[in-house]
């Protein structure tokens, strides 16, 4: 059953109309049918000498990275799952290490750098055996920097080059709020608060030891972590678990060394959060080419009032382009997106001393609807919704932190610290209340059925 490897233009042309970008406008069977179970980011293409499988693609900037990992003669079947193949894992690894070479440098600019490539893929793959898949070690052996190193210290591989410059250890708390409300009796509001932390550490030492605490500005009325997920590099950390009704936050103490690469320290959830930090009603009614809409913003009293930013985006869907709109607000301003479907309202980097924040407008629609790619089917007659973005410096709503005099490093050195913290909208969705919703949710009514049975 042996196949061999088509010529880089026969591989090329295969790949091409495998991936869509041959004939794209044609129905292929064999290609095209949901039948087809989809594996990305593995894909088998068809040559004229045969079928190659498993090959890698990752698709970056306009660019094309492939690769074709070896497949174990010692596995039981001709097509074991993809879990049982390793070179999977590490081709794509590899893969994404080139694209990370190659992020700085124009599509029309790669074929010059060919000898680049040669010599990057010659020193994280020599012999096609992959041995380091992280872009920065791998361009530190290429380029041969010095590193100056006494011998007493051991000096691990994946770090072949120290630093050398000022000593800082970056550490970012970023705090996300994913919220859906409906405003409808049976369908409960739904809101996630999640967040992680991300490191740099750029310290003059071949082998160090970080230990910080995520600590919270004020235990008692702080919402504590329930998950805690860390990154390989963590030595250990304190996973003590909630027990049920337990609403104490207790610190949490996490001891890393740190590679050379920026990276995500750990992620944490927190399930006990009561309310949304900006309820938000959302009124629209649609009367033939026109939609007349009001929203109401109310900003809790435990939210930061200081926003790097605070904007709602209302979209229009199958309503086709709007021609005006005639909008009053209590705070901020309101303009047309440059496509004509979505009006957003900048609501500004601060709420009133009420709190509150209201917009009344009404919008008119030409009468040709210009299908779109942007439309969504569901959103038709008062089916509508609104989004909020926002961001607040230095603020978490959990009030998680990082201790920053908690901060251990050993060997011990002096470095300056640089710590971030922040809270962003991740999807922050608020339906129409006048027309129907999509919801995963249980509705109320139906939960009060199956206890009362």
């Amino acid at each position: 059953a042996y196949i061999s490897l088509p010529s880089p233009t026969e591989f090329s042309n295969a790949l091409l109309f495998e991936l869509g970008f041959k004939d794209e406008e044609k129905f292929i069977q064999s290609r095209d049918t949901c039948q087809k179970v989809e594996r990305k980011p593995v894909f088998e293409v068809t040559t004229p000498a045969g079928t190659v499988w498993p090959v890698v693609v990752v698709e970056q900037r306009g660019l094309l990275f492939c690769c074709l990992p070896l497949v174990p003669d010692n596995l039981t079947t001709s097509r074991p799952d993809l879990i049982q193949i390793p070179g999977v894992s590490l081709g794509f690894s590899l893969l994404c290490g080139l694209t990370d070479f190659l992020r700085q440098c124009p599509p029309s600019e790669v074929a010059q750098r060919s000898g680049d490539l040669h010599l990057y893929l010659n020193t994280a793959a020599p012999f096609g055996r992959i041995s380091d898949v992280n872009c920065d070690t791998v361009m530190a052996k290429m380029y041969n920097k010095p590193s100056y190193l006494p011998r007493a210290q051991k000096q691990p591989s994946w770090k072949p080059v120290l630093h050398k410059g000022k000593n800082i250890l970056y550490l970012a708390l970023t705090e996300n709020i994913r919220a859906i409300q409906f405003n409808k009796e049976n369908t409960a509001d739904t809101f996630d608060l999640y967040g992680s932390v991300s490191c740099k550490s750029d310290l003059e030492v071949a082998l160090s030891d970080v230990t910080i605490n995520l600590s919270y500005n004020s235990p008692e009325s702080a919402i504590p972590m329930d998950n805690l997920l860390i990154h390989p590099c963590v030595q250990s950390a304190d996973c003590s678990m909630l027990q049920r009704g337990e609403t104490k936050a207790a610190p949490r103490r996490i001891r890393f060394t740190p590679p050379t690469e920026m990276f995500t320290l750990c992620h944490y959830t927190a399930s006990g959060l009561k309310g949304p930090p900006i309820k938000a009603v959302y009124d629209m009614k649609m009367t033939d080419n026109r939609a007349s809409l009001t929203i109401q913003l109310t900003l809790s009293d435990k939210v930061k009032n200081a926003f790097e930013y605070c904007e709602m985006q209302i979209p229009f869907h199958n309503r086709g382009i709007i021609s005006s709109q005639d909008s009053s607000v209590s705070q901020g301003n309101t303009l047309i997106s440059p496509d004509k479907k979505i009006l957003v309202w900048n609501i500004g980097q601060k709420f009133p001393k009420s709190l509150n924040a209201n917009l009344e407008a009404t919008v008119v629609f030409t009468d040709a609807k210009s299908p779109s790619s942007f439309d969504d089917p569901f959103c038709t007659d008062q089916n509508a919704y609104a989004q909020l973005f926002f961001k607040i410096p230095d603020f978490t709503h959990s009030g998680c932190c990082i201790d920053s005099k908690s901060i251990q490093v050993s060997p011990s050195t002096k470095f300056k610290l640089n710590t971030v913290h922040e809270y962003l909208s991740a999807e922050y969705k608020i339906w129409n209340c006048n027309g129907d919703v999509l919801s995963s949710s249980v509705p109320k009514a139906l939960l009060k059925q199956m206890a009362d049975m």
